[in-house]
């Protein structure tokens, strides 16, 4: 499977390796794209512990493990990385409608590892779809073929026979 980061790379070879704790990020946008990846992949406690310290106060994993459950975690895509800064566009689908998160990130270094500490979101649509709404219908070709980064497309098929399941 490829990684969902977006990468080209397999999942275990990309940001597997990060979620399992066997490498660390070197870099704040290695960490977000194996934030996005855990989503995908349903692995609240990782993104839990990539919180930096303070901002983990306010979270729990439940919290974040219910948000990753309730999306079903389409594509990311990179648009600006710094030294501390990642800005990024999230897509994924809830509720049978296909949403954008854009975001500008800040990571810090704590104990040697790179941390999330906030974000600045700067867009949150609803995305129109092939049928001119933002609502997927279940003979929609699925949205996961219109991003060339979506790790789990499968050309030309049916919503209802492809990320629906």
């Amino acid at each position: 499977m490829l990684c969902p980061c977006g990468s080209t790379l397999l999942f275990n070879t990309c940001c597997q390796l990060f979620i399992t704790q066997k490498q660390s990020p070197s870099t704040p946008e290695q960490l977000m794209r194996s934030r996005f990846s855990a989503y995908a992949t349903k692995a609240g406690q990782y993104i839990f512990d990539t919180y930096g310290a303070m901002p983990q106060l306010e979270q729990s994993v439940n919290d974040i493990q219910t948000w990753a459950d309730e999306c079903l975690w389409l594509a990311l895509v990179i648009h600006k990385s710094t030294e501390s800064t990642v800005e990024f566009s999230a897509y994924y689908i809830v509720d049978n409608t296909l949403y954008e998160l854009r975001e500008k990130s800040n990571f810090t270094l704590e104990k040697g590892q790179w941390r999330y500490i906030d974000g600045d979101i700067t867009a949150h649509n609803e995305l129109t779809f092939n049928n001119g709404t933002s609502t997927i219908k279940r003979n929609d070709i699925c949205p996961c073929n219109k991003f060339p980064t979506a790790w789990s497309a499968k050309k030309g098929k049916k919503f209802k026979n492809c990320c629906a399941r």
